[in-house]
């Protein structure tokens, strides 16, 4: 009831008010209506402003005539009269002029002052001409002045006369259609006024009734809103109380920090958790019950924190309990600063104590030996690739030991399983004695060991594994048994500068079984010669066979780029091999072997077909690649086939690539074996259209007259060369040489093994066209290049 009571009171007043407003535009249309008069007052004015020009101009007509007339009675009069005419005259003329000036300051219309000037301008003749007579002092002149009158001053003041009325009539036209526009302006503004004000009254009325109603409307839900509030209030009180029963309760503590880490609350759990009273907290710095290691860690997290408001992602720090032990704390720290229910950093963490002794627990069974706690395999390996990286930074040399227990399995076959475990236990424990404290022992498998001995030399290591062997001789405990075995140890050690990992302890394997076949109980240290040599070719041999026939063998290309322009002008075909087993085995490893077998035939045909393939491709996707040559190796054995020249057609016949764009590249050496021979298959080649270079060329021993002979059109400068520039002046003059020999004899000359900016800068004041190396690319596999080429055509486009 009492909000009925106060809807009714404040109807009366919202439509008072709103009436009052209506009132206040009723005035201000009367203000308007009264503004109109003023404008029609002065347009009045101006009117009658325009009536003082209508004025003037009439003042000009009556005294121009005045002054017509004046002439002719100067002509007339008697010499005693002429003084007071010429007065007359004077004051006629000047009452023209005061006309003419008063008719200028009434103009407003651009027509209107066109017309003023033509009369202004005429009546300016018209007195020139008059002061131009003398005065009449006969007959004779007085019959010539009557002329002058009667001619061409006549004609010319009714040139004036005509315009005077002319700008009289277009006055008169003027002001009443002034007049009118005015009168009708007027009434329209009157009409507009009146209507709005109407259409005022009406929109007030009906806003009037539209706000009384949404006010009406706005109350009723205002009580509503408060209603709801106040039931929200009470759930606002509820969740309140469950949250504090939460927080009391939860193993989880909770706290609000300051933006300088200055408790100001913290739940109860705090007790529980790290031993101190709530009270003990509140007040402190949280940084005096960290770690000092991890000061740094909580420092980022807080910063973070300040910058970005939120929930940031958990970190782990360490806490001092009550007792003075540090426990792991798994912490969150969320920024909620701008929350007026909170003003501070909601910190929350919990004891993970259990979790971390847990993940320590897991993490050491899986790089570790449950049986033996000795490191296993993956843990050892992981130290063997840290100890070699240490070798490699610092020039320091790692031996293996791999270590395998003889005749194991007639311990455990006859003793069982239990006891050939306490014998491993045992092996473990004495090799462990024999090793200096920054040793690894390590169990891999079974009954064998290995041993990663860092920063020792061949012979330290040798006396280390003589004492394993020693140590090992005493006789094992096992129950009432005494049992008696021995060891067969395969030593290795690494490279200067590091070894592959892996590698090393394989060799220590191999060295391992040389020894067990030596006898066993014993040492062997690992010699290459311990690998069959012959095996591995046979297998490499047959290894590559399959790789030609089922597809295992890649091209990488190199670019080879002018060294003036830095446009890719050539591509030279490289092979790789990619082994199923052993990776990526480099040519120097199987070419060898392809060379000696014959396989290098195949493998050739195989080069030569792919890469003019590939180089078509190129040619006909991009513009880069259109113009570029391929250079493919020729091997000694490939060009002493009978039928080298018509594979060679034949492939480029299949693959549709023009021989100019196939370069084929021939060893130095090859030019000295049946000179008469290579100079006809080179000529035969030649007549095919295609390019060919001298590959390596310093390196053999060939003639100079061979390069006149020989139908050539590149030599290429050996790398040995090239990476000897700025270091042996020899190397830069050889260079030089053979450039000048090159260019002399009208020959392309390419640099290969540019590494370095300075060798490239070099080599381009020497001479050298093309150079090619690590500078400018390492080989690629086709896909690489074909994006090389699009970006390269993409930046000449762009």
């Amino acid at each position: 009831m009492a909000y009925r009571k106060w809807n009714w009171e404040t109807g009366p007043k919202l439509i008072g008010g709103f009436s009052f407003c209506l009132a206040l535009a009723a005035l201000v249309g009367g203000i308007a209506l009264a503004q109109m008069r003023v404008i029609t007052h002065a347009a009045q004015s101006m009117l009658a402003e325009s009536v003082i020009g209508a004025e003037a101009l009439s003042d000009f007509q009556i005294n121009a005539r005045r002054v017509r007339t004046l002439e002719f009675e100067e002509i007339l009069a008697p010499p005693q009269d002429q003084k007071k005419l010429q007065s007359a005259m004077t004051a006629a003329e000047a009452s023209v002029n005061a006309a003419l000036i008063r008719y200028r300051d009434s103009i407003t219309d651009p027509v209107d002052r066109n017309n003023f000037q033509l009369l202004e301008s005429d009546w300016a003749q018209y007195l020139q001409m008059h002061r131009q007579e003398q005065r009449v002092d006969s007959s004779a002149s007085r019959q010539r002045l009557y002329g002058m009158l009667s001619g061409p001053m006549r004609a010319k003041f009714l040139q004036v006369r005509d315009i005077s009325d002319r700008i009289s009539d277009w006055n008169r036209r003027h002001g009443i259609w002034y007049v009118r526009n005015i009168q009708d302006i007027d009434r329209r503004c009157r009409a507009w006024v009146a209507a709005l004000l109407l259409l005022c009254l009406c929109c007030g009325a009906a806003i009037a009734s539209s706000a009384t109603r949404y006010i009406t409307k706005l109350i009723d839900d205002l009580r509503h809103e408060a209603a709801e509030r106040l039931s929200a209030q009470v759930a606002m009180m509820r969740r309140e109380e469950r949250f504090r029963a939460l927080v009391t309760h939860s193993v989880d503590v909770f706290a609000i920090l300051d933006t300088n880490a200055i408790t100001q609350y913290v739940s109860p759990a705090v007790e529980t958790v790290l031993g101190y009273s709530p009270e003990a907290i509140v007040g402190t710095n949280s940084f005096t019950r960290i770690h000092p290691d991890d000061h740094a860690r909580a420092r980022t997290l807080l910063e973070r924190t300040l910058r970005t408001p939120g929930v940031h992602f958990p970190v782990e720090l360490r806490l001092k309990h009550g007792d003075g032990t540090w426990r792991p704390m798994e912490i969150t720290l969320n920024n909620m600063l701008g929350d007026p229910a909170v003003q501070g950093l909601v910190l929350t963490y919990r004891d993970i104590t259990e979790r971390k002794e847990f993940e320590e627990q897991l993490r050491h069974q899986a790089f570790h030996d449950v049986l033996t706690g000795l490191p296993n395999r993956a843990l050892f390996l992981d130290r063997l690739e840290h100890a070699q990286a240490r070798a490699q930074r610092q020039e320091k040399l790692d031996a293996i030991l791999f270590i395998d227990l003889d005749n194991f399995k007639v311990v455990n076959d006859s003793l069982g399983h239990e006891a050939g475990d306490t014998l491993l236990r045992s092996v473990s424990g004495r090799l462990i004695t024999c090793m200096r404290p920054e040793d690894t022992v390590a169990r891999l498998s079974g009954d064998e060991f290995a041993v990663l001995l860092e920063d020792v030399g061949e012979l330290d290591a040798i006396v280390i594994a003589d004492r394993c062997s020693e140590a090992l001789r005493a006789p094992f405990i096992l129950g009432e048994r005494e049992v008696f075995i021995t060891a067969s140890i395969g030593l290795t050690v690494s490279a200067p500068g590091g070894s592959d990992p892996r590698n090393l302890l394989r060799d220590a394997d191999i060295a391992m079984y040389q020894a067990k076949t030596g006898g066993k109980a014993a040492t062997a240290l690992f010699d290459r010669s311990m690998t069959d040599r012959a095996s591995e070719r046979m297998e490499l041999e047959g290894d590559l066979r399959w790789a030609i026939d089922h597809g295992q063998l890649r091209l990488h290309y190199q670019p080879i780029v002018s060294l003036e322009s830095g446009r890719i002008r050539e591509a030279e075909a490289l092979v790789r091999w990619e082994h199923p087993k052993r990776g990526l085995i480099p040519p120097a490893k199987f070419i060898p072997i392809a060379e000696e077998t014959g396989l290098i035939i195949p493998l050739g045909k195989w080069v030569l077909e792919e890469a003019c393939r590939q180089a078509r491709d190129w040619s006909e996707t991009t513009k880069e690649g259109a113009a570029m040559i391929i250079g493919v190796n020729l091997s000694t054995r490939q060009f002493q086939q009978n039928d080298i020249v018509d594979d060679i057609a034949g492939v480029l016949g299949r693959s549709g690539l023009p021989p100019a764009h196939l370069k084929l590249e021939i060893t130095e050496s090859l030019m000295a074996l049946s000179p008469d021979d290579t100079v006809a298959k080179l000529h035969d080649l030649k007549a095919l259209g295609v390019h060919l270079a001298v590959d390596d060329f310093g390196t053999g021993y060939s003639s100079m007259s061979y390069l006149a002979n020989f139908p050539l059109d590149t030599l290429k400068i050996d790398r040995s060369f090239v990476q000897r520039i700025g270091e042996q002046p020899e190397a830069e003059a050889i260079i030089q040489a053979v450039i000048t020999l090159a260019k002399t004899l009208n020959l392309c000359v390419t640099s290969e093994g540019v590494e370095t900016a300075e060798q490239k800068e070099v080599l381009r004041k020497m001479g050298s066209d093309r150079g090619q190396g690590y500078l400018f690319s390492r080989p690629l596999t086709a896909a690489a290049f074909s994006e090389m080429l699009s970006d390269r055509d993409a930046v000449s486009s762009g």
